[in-house]
């Protein structure tokens, strides 16, 4: 309230879409940001200018020299200390805006996780950089009625859309189901320009702070598509009769993607990294493992991870237990590396 007063909010609330009563609300709302990327970073950082008062952020990696391209909220001491992306921004915030309430979580979004992630909050923003994630966001969305905003960005072209569950088609009424791996381009693969991730991000707060302000549902649906490099904006119209394609997920309540077993390993696309999630629920111990393997190589470790640089590898050990394996993307390399090294 007190930014209210002080005159934070001013501009903001000159707006006749948002005003003071509008502002109340952004004040008592919570929203989720999902992934802590080009996307994410810039959408997080939107939003908690504009005083939305708890905002979740989730990411499962740390700050790599590569994201300040694009990404928002971070700095080269993050990537010097190899700071992890969702409590370097949340700290950032913090510097920005002291009168919100911003929760950071290291961790990463599964079937096992998400359902805890999205049940309090009242919108969802998608900040996922693949077609796995977002599908995982949709069905627990769904599932739960929680409206979240759609955003893909690559090259110069982004797209944002708001998913209302029951008022709008979800995303696998718009596509039922995921390119094959390898098949669709990636910021890895094709590359992505910050001016292209900041516009896509603004298209998904818009629609965020609409709908946490006004509850209204365009009609008929809209997806907004941008292309920065050719100057270029659009809209689709999409019917807003989320049942009409017969969707496996909003019509048929089947949540294939919720309800996926979480494989124990992932490759990441185009990343030469592997992902190696915990067999056991037992969390590491970051600093007596750090003394035990700085004879391998070069060694950072904090409360959130542990970093060995071994060759060419690079292994990151995030206190939940997951590992990073950077320099091969292959799964046989990369976990007897971490057994290797790590003795995990």
């Amino acid at each position: 309230m007190s930014g209210m007063l002080d005159g934070r909010y001013s501009r903001q609330e000159l707006f006749a879409g948002i005003g003071r009563e509008g502002q109340e609300r952004l004040a008592g709302a919570r929203v989720l940001v999902a992934g802590c990327g080009g996307l994410g970073t810039v959408s997080a950082s939107l939003l908690g200018r504009a005083g939305v008062g708890f905002l979740r952020i989730v990411d499962r990696d740390v700050v790599d020299l590569s994201n300040l391209q694009r990404q928002a909220l971070f700095s080269e001491e993050d990537v010097r200390l190899a700071r992890p992306k969702a409590v370097a921004a949340a700290e950032r915030l913090a510097d920005i805006n002291h009168q919100i309430t911003v929760e950071p979580r290291v961790a990463d979004i599964t079937p096992a996780s998400v359902r805890e992630l999205v049940g309090d909050v009242d919108l969802v923003v998608d900040g996922f950089d693949t077609f796995e994630g977002r599908y995982l966001l949709n069905d627990a969305c769904v599932e739960r009625g929680i409206p979240w905003v759609y955003g893909a960005c690559v090259e110069a072209r982004g797209v944002a859309m708001l998913v209302v569950p029951g008022r709008t088609p979800c995303l696998r009424c718009l596509v039922p189901e995921p390119p094959e791996p390898g098949a669709s381009p990636t910021c890895d693969t094709v590359g992505v320009l910050g001016s292209a991730t900041h516009a896509t991000a603004a298209q998904q707060v818009a629609m965020a702070l609409r709908w946490l302000v006004t509850r209204e549902v365009p009609q008929p649906a809209v997806m907004v598509s941008v292309d920065v490099w050719e100057a270029h904006a659009g809209r689709l119209e999409v019917a807003n009769e989320p049942g009409s394609r017969r969707c496996r997920c909003c019509v048929e309540r089947r949540f294939d993607f919720l309800d996926a077993p979480l494989p124990p390993a992932a490759v990441l696309c185009g990343r030469s990294a592997v992902m190696l999630r915990p067999l056991s629920p037992a969390r590491p111990g970051l600093a007596a493992l750090a003394e035990r393997v700085r004879g391998l190589g070069d060694v950072l470790v904090s409360e959130h991870l542990l970093r060995l640089r071994s060759g060419a590898l690079e292994l990151t050990l995030f206190a939940d237990g997951r590992i990073l394996v950077k320099g091969t993307g292959d799964l046989t390399e990369a976990r007897s590396a971490a057994a290797r090294l790590l003795g995990v």
